[in-house]
């Protein structure tokens, strides 16, 4: 029942295609364009990807194999970008480069920050951190004393990572870049505020049009050949990825001179405008908007509904996520077509996936007519957030399911055999057994799900309830009307609800440890 979440949005396409809902009124798409599109939209990924995977392959290996003065400050900062959205990231950088604001202001020959090259800028940022650890859990990985053994055989820092780190680092490099691939392919929030023309753009402003599934189908036939390659490249095994950056236990090597200098400005790059530049902008936006006497929208509501949707989209998720997991580790071998389409589903764009989900629902309540109290079905379910956690369910539904299947593992099999021996109830064996062994990764899974659905942009755009807002929502709300201000005082809220995430991630893995 899970894995048919992926088919949803396939089949909301093709009613879509049968019988156009008619939401509003838009002529008919021009799709003499949508070659130039798709390449676009390729060309942004392979681009993003190759850029990320380079920069985050530098970083990674400065993090482990390296020490110089701030060493260790970089290394934990670089990774900070990952608790900022996107489309926020985006938004700031574009008031910033803007010939009014400060960095365009100091550089004073830019026009504006909107389009291509802009694009490749922020995503760069917003992906480099997966990169980053990925590789440094490969680094990590490489026998310490193979290391060793080169270097009393007289091996360079160079040489050993030629021979020692590339062959071990090929399948965690080609994961990393077809994941970093289908995450530029999915993204919606940064290409909209920068002005981007691209697949996922079009199909938000094209979700009313008759032939709109043209573009979902675009969407689909770049996302599914990518999925297949990543699952064909990574084989049968997963990189091991790690919360935080960690040093080996060989000995350092110690930068001076021009690699030192090269080493700060990917730093200055990575957390100068992807940690420092943000925060900072934020803070000043608000100050101003104090300042000039402006009238601050109410955000304790958008505040509330983000904590209620990241709470019970955590949960529901988290709920979902046994099933696949559950049946993957009891069979492994028959569970891989299990696993498979996990992974696909979760591979779908945001935009895509409320696109199908939104043209599905329509054409059942034309079809089935009122529900309850001669109330339709559409307005049923959406009153009671039915179709938003859905979508959020088939979102992030591969990463409940990668941190579900680690903790029903962490399970002993003796202890639930001699539970079972002695006759002890189901019911006390779940609770004396399977919580206390799974308590530690549930936990975390849960609070990192919380983060996902606190950011997601795309599906809370198009499948929140009618007069609801999230913090992201907000953000993206305020920066269209230019309320630079409430986009701020939004922006600040939800770092700091992230923030607060990533601490408690943290802490109960230190705790675990």
């Amino acid at each position: 029942m899970v894995l048919g979440l992926g088919l949803l949005p396939i089949a909301g396409i093709g009613l879509s295609a049968y019988q156009p809902p008619g939401l509003v009124v838009l002529p008919s798409l021009d799709l003499a364009r949508l070659g130039p599109v798709v390449l676009r939209s390729l060309a942004l990924a392979l681009c993003v990807s190759s850029l990320s995977l380079v920069l985050g392959t530098a970083l990674a290996w400065l993090a482990e194999k390296t020490r110089y003065p701030g060493s260790v400050i970089f290394a934990r900062l670089g990774v900070l970008p990952l608790a900022i959205p996107s489309y926020l990231l985006a938004g700031i950088l574009r008031e910033e480069f803007a010939p009014a604001g400060t960095l365009g202001g100091w550089l004073g020959s830019l026009d504006g920050f909107t389009g291509f090259g802009p694009c490749v800028v922020v995503l760069t940022l917003a992906c480099t951190p997966y990169a980053q650890i990925l590789v440094s859990a490969g680094l990590r990985a490489i026998p310490v004393s193979e290391e060793e053994a080169a270097r009393s055989l007289g091996a360079g820092a160079g040489r050993r990572f030629w021979v020692l780190g590339v062959p071990r680092l090929r399948p965690t490099w080609a994961f990393a870049l077809m994941l970093i691939a289908l995450y530029v392919i999915s993204d919606f929030g940064a290409v909209a505020v920068l002005d981007c023309r691209v697949l996922t753009w079009e199909l938000y402003n094209a979700r009313g049009a008759r032939d709109a599934y043209r573009i979902a189908l675009a969407v689909v036939a770049c996302v599914i050949p990518l999925f297949a390659l990543i699952r064909g490249l990574q084989g049968s095994g997963e990189p091991q990825v790690t919360l935080g950056v960690g040093r080996s236990a060989s000995s350092p090597l110690r930068l001076r001179g021009a690699p030192l200098l090269l080493a700060y400005c990917a730093h200055a790059f990575i957390v100068g405008l992807g940690v420092i530049v943000p925060v900072l902008s934020l803070i000043r936006w608000v100050v101003l908007g104090w300042s000039a006497g402006a009238n601050f929208a109410p955000i304790g509501p958008q505040l509330l509904v983000t904590l209620v949707c990241a709470t019970v989209g955590a949960a529901v998720i988290l709920a979902a996520s046994f099933l696949p997991a559950s049946f993957v580790q009891q069979a492994p071998r028959r569970g891989r077509w299990v696993e498979q389409g996990v992974y696909l589903t979760s591979s779908l764009p945001g935009v895509l996936v409320a696109f199908g989900i939104l043209h599905l629902s329509l054409f059942l309540e034309r079809r089935l007519g009122t529900a309850l109290g001669g109330e339709s079905l559409w307005d049923f379910l959406d009153r009671l957030g039915g179709f938003l956690l859905l979508g959020y369910v088939m979102r992030f539904l591969s990463q409940g399911y990668a941190a579900v299947r680690p903790a029903i593992g962490a399970v002993d099999r003796r202890m639930l055999e001699a539970a079972r021996s002695l006759g002890v109830t189901r019911l006390r064996r779940l609770a004396r057994v399977w919580l206390p062994a799974m308590a530690p990764g549930l936990s975390a899974a849960y609070l990192l799900l919380f983060i996902s659905v606190a950011k997601e942009l795309p599906v809370t755009l198009m499948l929140l309830p009618a007069g609801s807002q999230t913090l992201a929502y907000r953000i993206f709300d305020a920066h269209s009307e230019a309320s630079l201000p409430d986009a701020g005082w939004a922006g600040l809220l939800l770092l700091g609800t992230v923030g607060v995430a990533q601490g408690l991630v943290t802490l109960g893995g230190r705790r675990v440890r």
